[in-house]
């Protein structure tokens, strides 16, 4: 929307004719420019700021989850344990898959926005396909 809005920005005319005065509109223009520079500047910055925080939780719920899939089970207690954790896990992936579409969504947008993705994303989507890998061994 602000791509199409600063496209209709630039078709103005530089000054208008009113009866016989002439009306430079170029710092109008330049202003609402600015206002469109900085609305993107903060549009970015909360999206970054949003990514990262749901980053940290896709990390941490994904640390978590491997630190008890990755245990070695010495009995059949510990097995029954270690599917229980696996059930539990698979539960709470819902909502987290949820948390890291929505990561990889706003990270597509600062990317048509800026030009640019965020950094860190790939390391993340590395560690998720780890984690799914084992979870599905259960």
């Amino acid at each position: 929307m602000l791509r199409q809005k600063r496209k209709e920005l630039k078709k103005l005319p530089d000054s208008f004719k009113v009866d016989c005065i002439n009306i430079n509109i170029v710092p109008f223009k330049a202003g609402i420019e600015e206002l469109f520079r900085k609305l993107t500047d903060a549009l970015v910055e909360t999206l970054q700021e949003s990514i990262e925080r749901d980053a940290e939780n896709v990390r941490s719920f994904i640390k978590k989850g491997l630190e008890k899939l990755n245990r070695n089970p010495k009995s059949v207690e510990e097995i029954e344990q270690m599917n229980k954790h696996a059930m539990e896990i698979g539960v709470e992936k819902v909502a987290i898959v949820k948390i890291f579409q929505g990561c990889e969504l706003k990270n597509k947008m600062i990317k048509q926005m800026t030009g640019t993705a965020m950094r860190g994303m790939g390391e993340i989507e590395s560690m998720w396909r780890e984690f799914d890998a084992r979870l599905a061994a259960f």
